[in-house]
């Protein structure tokens, strides 16, 4: 099949990839080895700020709407805060992906599942081939959104993306309900597991219980940690299902995510929140900003796609650089950021306000009061003595 652009993996990414490029003209097949609908590790919220990205509602998706949350370091006394307003959407990605895919499809994408892409090659021409089993199509454009270290980014040559971080998580079936503690709020639980979290997130008929942090030091301690948590919230760790591992790809500052026809995007571009683990935004984000690129390189408007790589960094570098910064605090010392959460207003609010996409980490900082500076000035230097000490320079 001979078509304008080829988007290998049908994710949230790569859907709204496909969805964007069709949108503006072009040809477009979307490919993905699984068959559809089929579900992903993930905890499956969609914030606020990120359901803003896409020019259509996903409540046909929604699940719970969560409004607030409840907030613990380690077994320490809950705080529940409350959001005022929506704060995230709950849906499933066996749910969310699939609806995707259709708004793909409505703008003119071709969607074929079970198609698992053994080889991708730049041709002399300029132009790609894209070998499946069964079959070969051919591209001026091709995007990788298939995952950290896709056959896409390994075939053209991208940089591989380590995994700063990984979780366990599982799902808990309520066939009554979900129980009124656990509806339109997430548990948050902080400290039992290194540079991560344990979440509690409700569902339609279950809810989502996991935990993660840094792959060098939470790995071993995951089920130990998912079964305290699990424990700690009044829910039978036996009672989990769909038990399943998945790590977090963060890339490097400065990596290369364009070249000539080709990009990646998601996590294929190792764009993740540092502090948060949360993907799905930065999936969306990136799959709107290669739309425009891709089109204006089939017009023959510019020699590569290149200005999706700039278009990223405006929107997400410089974010992602104040969001490593905040980590690196909370890896530290986790209890004074978690107090601030629980306690103090400016803060909370901030937060709610980053969530909604009404404000910036960048834009966070500025937005605490005396006491928030002293608490995290302090903190701030220790992070920067243990991260020396975790990493000393060469």
């Amino acid at each position: 099949m001979n078509v304008d652009a080829i988007v290998v993996g049908a994710g949230p990414a790569g859907s709204t990839a496909a969805r964007e490029i069709a949108s503006r003209g072009g040809t477009v097949l979307l490919l993905d080895r699984a068959r559809f609908p089929r579900d992903k590790p993930c905890g499956g919220g969609v914030t606020v700020r990120c359901a803003n990205l896409l020019p259509f509602s996903i409540d046909p998706v929604v699940e719970d709407v969560v409004t607030g949350a409840r907030l613990r370091i380690r077994d320490g006394r809950e705080v529940e805060r409350d959001g005022r307003g929506a704060l995230t959407y709950m849906t499933q990605r066996r749910r969310l992906d699939a609806f995707l895919v259709e708004r793909a499809q409505e703008r003119g994408a071709e969607f074929r599942d079970g198609q698992t892409v053994s080889d991708v090659r730049r041709m002399p021409d300029g132009t790609f081939e894209v070998r499946t089993r069964d079959e070969l199509h051919t591209a001026r454009v091709v995007i990788g959104a298939d995952g950290a270290n896709g056959i896409v980014g390994n075939r053209l040559g991208y940089a591989s993306i380590a995994d700063g971080a990984v979780a366990l998580e599982g799902n808990v079936r309520y066939p009554g309900g979900v129980p009124s503690r656990f509806r339109g709020k997430v548990a948050l639980n902080f400290g039992y597991v290194p540079g991560g979290y344990g979440w509690v997130f409700p569902k339609g008929d279950h809810v989502n219980v996991g935990v993660g942090g840094w792959k060098h030091a939470a790995g071993p301690r995951l089920r130990a940690g998912l079964r305290r948590i699990s424990r700690l919230y009044g829910i039978d760790p036996e009672q989990i299902e769909d038990l399943r591992g998945h790590t977090l790809p963060m890339a490097r500052p400065g990596m290369t995510i364009a070249a000539l026809g080709s990009a990646v995007i998601g996590d294929a571009a190792g764009l993740v929140d540092p502090l948060s683990g949360e993907g799905i935004y930065a999936a969306l984000a990136s799959g709107t900003a290669v739309g425009p690129a891709a089109a204006d390189y089939l017009a023959g408007v510019t020699d590569d796609l290149t200005g999706y790589q700039a278009a990223i960094e405006r929107e997400l570098g410089g974010e992602n650089r104040a969001s490593a910064a905040l980590l690196e605090i909370f890896q530290a010392l986790p209890e004074p950021f978690i107090w601030l959460m629980q306690h103090n207003g400016a803060f909370w609010g901030g937060a709610c306000d980053l969530v909604r996409g009404e404000a910036t980490y960048d834009g966070l900082t500025y937005v605490l009061g005396a006491a928030s500076h002293a608490l995290l000035r302090p903190s701030a230097a220790l992070a920067r003595r243990v991260n020396l000490r975790r990493h000393p320079r060469r």
